[in-house]
């Protein structure tokens, strides 16, 4: 699936945010444990799906594919079809806004 109106700089900014919180996450879990951390265990492993899943659309609007591997929990994996049902959904949040047609006079 090709996209041609994504808004790109919005695109770049989350991912930028996420690998930042992801970093800050996992510094944190390296640290010794002074309370139970499997609620930052949790929010690390959903964000860095969520990070893997925007740099799928990421790569779909290269004419690439980020993933090379096939996810742990798919026996049967079909890369190219992955890829995009990913970027088709993820993509969706980051479409721009079509322009109004104008009324013909």
């Amino acid at each position: 699936m090709h996209f041609t109106s994504i808004n790109t700089r919005r695109l770049r900014a989350d991912i930028a945010s996420l690998a930042s919180e992801c970093t800050d996450l996992k510094r944190a879990l390296r640290q010794t444990w002074t309370h139970p951390m499997a609620d930052e265990q949790r929010r690390l492993s959903r964000r860095r799906r969520h990070l893997t899943e925007l740099h799928v659309l990421l790569a779909s609007l290269r004419g690439r594919l980020h993933v090379t591997r096939p996810p742990r929990d798919l026996a049967d994996w079909d890369r190219a079809e992955w890829h995009a049902r990913i970027a088709a959904r993820v993509g969706i949040e980051y479409a721009l806004a079509a322009e109004p047609l104008e009324a013909l006079s």
